[in-house]
């Protein structure tokens, strides 16, 4: 295969779907090298990334004249195929131009340039659905594939290649010594916050399974999670130790810090629980109305997804909406303390 294709990727957002999107830039299909179009609140995850070569931002608050105006600087980089690894109406609107500008060049006959040849993820829009309407009833066969396999197949890989994100430990060397935690303490990355509200396990739970399991908690998350400041009310409360890092680690700290996380990753169904893996550690992620078999399941053979098995479950992408009468959002609500420990447990035999 030609290696010396000039290849771009998108993949705009959201943090989970670029992490997992990275998987792609370990096949050997590809250059050495690629280029890599990222929404700006995202980038730092694969900046000084050692398969890319240039990255572009995107910066959302420039509107649609801004992205047209990207498009047309990404034109003038005479790529030879484009990974549409995102699938959304600003990425067809991309190819759209394209191939205007393509036909405009050829018609004027001062070049014989032709568009780049552009291949889309296939988002098997039917299979989820599938699974939603008739959930455990679904024939296996027709599941999701794990997007995590459907990224690097769509660049011609294996589908067993997985995010490397290593290089992102490397850029926090000079902070690492100011990490408080002290040697020899056994303790795990806590994220009990989620974009979703529908995904959140309950912050009073968080804090019994940590006093069950007698470990040392770092609460992870943004300056905007409440759950997490509140978690950290909470085992203050109950004069549990713990170290918060809500709003003042960037991604590159917190990679560090879940690279070097002796229990590894607890939490929901976030991007964060990628991270996770794609550093090195395993990831204890609590499923609630979504469910690991739509295709964002851990994909480490240590990392276990805790839920309870019930008929309603998977209910939508993102439990924005419960369809329980009674007891809503059950499938988190009703998920204990006890029981997520019992899950953790068996997953450590």
């Amino acid at each position: 295969m030609n290696q010396d294709r000039n290849c771009l990727i998108i993949r705009l957002s959201s943090l989970g779907d670029v992490i997992l999107a990275s998987a792609a830039l370990q096949s050997q299909a590809l250059p050495e090298k690629v280029d890599w179009l990222v929404a700006a609140e995202y980038s730092d995850l694969l900046k000084n990334h050692p398969k890319i070569r240039k990255l572009h931002i995107f910066h959302r608050s420039k509107g649609f004249i801004g992205w047209v105006e990207l498009c047309r600087d990404l034109w003038t980089h005479h790529y030879d195929e484009i990974y549409d690894l995102h699938g959304s109406l600003r990425t067809r609107w991309m190819r759209v131009l394209f191939l205007f500008w393509g036909l405009k060049v050829r018609l004027s006959m001062r070049s014989p340039r032709k568009s780049p040849q552009w291949f889309k993820i296939d988002k098997q829009k039917l299979r989820l659905w599938g699974f939603f309407v008739l959930k455990r009833f679904w024939p296996r066969v027709f599941m999701p594939e794990a997007w995590v396999s459907r990224f690097s197949r769509r660049v011609g890989g294996t589908g067993t290649e997985r995010p490397d994100l290593r290089h992102l430990c490397q850029e926090v060397v000079e902070r690492k010594a100011l990490f408080p935690v002290q040697k020899g303490v056994n303790w795990i990355c806590v994220m009990p916050s989620s974009r979703w509200s529908g995904k959140k396990w309950p912050v009073s739970f968080y804090a019994d399974l940590i006093g069950q399991m007698k470990i040392f908690p770092v609460v992870l998350g943004s300056s905007k999670d409440q759950e997490g400041l509140e978690l950290c009310r909470e085992l203050e409360k109950r004069s549990v130790s713990f170290l918060s890092a809500v709003g003042l680690w960037d991604l590159p700290m917190t990679a560090w810090a879940l690279s070097q996380c002796p229990g590894g990753y607890l939490g929901g169904d976030t991007g964060l629980a990628h991270l996770a893996e794609a550093v090195g550690v395993p990831a204890r992620i609590i499923f609630g109305p979504t469910h690991p078999e739509m295709g964002f399941g851990p994909w480490r053979s240590e990392s276990r997804s805790i839920q309870l098995s019930l008929a309603c479950s998977p209910c939508s992408r993102n439990g924005r909406f419960c369809y329980r009468l009674g007891q809503p959002y059950h499938c988190l609500r009703g998920l204990s303390a006890q029981e997520v420990y019992l899950q953790m447990a068996g997953g450590r035999e």
